[in-house]
Order: C-alpha cells, then sequence, then structure tokens
C-alpha cells in the first residue's frame, strides 16, 4: 500500500469519527432541548419544576444494572410485577398528582403509548408514589383518580403505597423515569419530563 492511499484511508476513518462526534453531539442537544421547552411550557402555566437532586448524592439505577422487581397493587384492581413484561421493552415512570412537570408529561406518554407503544414493542408502567400524595387515604385515592381521568391514562398505573419502590429507585425528583430492555437491564435514567419524540428515541436505543 503507497503512502498516498494510506493517506487516504486515514483521512475517511478521522472524518468518519468526527460525524459520528457531531451527530451524537447533536442528539444530545436536541434532546436537551425538548426538555427545555417543556420546562418553559410549565412556567407560562404557572407550574413548577420538581428540583433536581445532586446527582453525586442520588445515583439511581444506573444503566447496565438489572432493575429491581417488584409487585405492587394496580389502580384498576390486582397486581402486577416488573418481571411479568419480560420480553418487552418498559418505561417505568414515577410520577405523583401533585407534580406540575408530571401533568406535563402525561399526555405526551398517553399519545406514545397509544400510538407507538405496541408497534415498538414497549410497555409503559406509571408507578405512583402513593406515599407522598397529600390527604388522608381517601382523598389520595380521589386524586390519583382524577388524575388518571382528566389525562384519559390507558397504561397500568401502579400503587407505591408504602414509599418502598420510589426509594429503591431513587424517584426523588419527578418525574423520574426509567428505560429497561427486554431482557430486564436498565439502560436509561430520565430525571424531568418527557414528550413523544424523547420516548421513541430511548426507545429505539435499546434491544
Amino acid at each position: 500500500m503507497n503512502k498516498k492511499v494510506f493517506g487516504s484511508i486515514v483521512a475517511l476513518v478521522l472524518i468518519g469519527a468526527l460525524v459520528a462526534i457531531m451527530i451524537k453531539n447533536a442528539a444530545g442537544d436536541e434532546y436537551s432541548g425538548r426538555q427545555e421547552q417543556l420546562k418553559r411550557e410549565l412556567e407560562e402555566t404557572g407550574q413548577t419544576q420538581t428540583g433536581a437532586p445532586d446527582e453525586e448524592e442520588v445515583i439511581g439505577i444506573g444503566p447496565g444494572e438489572q432493575a429491581p422487581d417488584f409487585t405492587l397493587k394496580a389502580l384498576d384492581g390486582g397486581e402486577m410485577s416488573l418481571s411479568d413484561f419480560r420480553g418487552k421493552k418498559v418505561i417505568l415512570n414515577f410520577w405523583a398528582s401533585w407534580c406540575g412537570p408530571c401533568r406535563a408529561e402525561m399526555p405526551h406518554m398517553e399519545n406514545f403509548y397509544k400510538k407507538e407503544a405496541e408497534e415498538l414493542g414497549v410497555e409503559v408502567l406509571a408507578v405512583n408514589l402513593s406515599a407522598a400524595e397529600r390527604g388522608d387515604e381517601q382523598k389520595v385515592m380521589e386524586n390519583i383518580t382524577n388524575f388518571v381521568g382528566e389525562f384519559g391514562m390507558t397504561f397500568p398505573v401502579l400503587l407505591d403505597s408504602d414509599g418502598k419502590q420510589g426509594d429503591v429507585y431513587k424517584a426523588i425528583s419527578i418525574p423520574t423515569s426509567y428505560i429497561i430492555d427486554s431482557g430486564g437491564i436498565v439502560r436509561q435514567m430520565v430525571r424531568g419530563p418527557m414528550d413523544e419524540a424523547m420516548m421513541r428515541d430511548l426507545v429505539n436505543s435499546v434491544e
């Protein structure tokens, strides 16, 4: 191989690497931009963003770790376990009825679930942080039911009545979502609201 050909190959490799870095950075900028847009919508409607904790203090379940299994009561009766959905990708979302960012996110999550989830082989599980809800038990259930009805949520809603799973998954800033692959491994953790495009991108990035 002469020096001219070798030099051309090296140049092509360098160009390819630069293009890959630019694409990755652009995707990250687009993702951050969409979250910032949702936050601005919250501010315009007078709703507040829950403060994000210090990442060094609250890590949660990291990418590559097995998602801890759990069994919780479902709002519509019976019980569900995370392991029931093994073989499917899962968006595991932690929320509360008083949370402004959760209100901004839920219409996007419902639209994603109705229009795209089945085709993409993904299930959405919305875990209400019932122990963090406000009021007595009757008021808590009323708030949860009203929230679900307001947004027409058709995906499973589970109740973390004792707060255990919120602690396990470090759902301190809400909404907090985990993107779990079909083998039950956490691939992404998202603090803050998502829209349909963000959900689609995250789900498509895992097997």
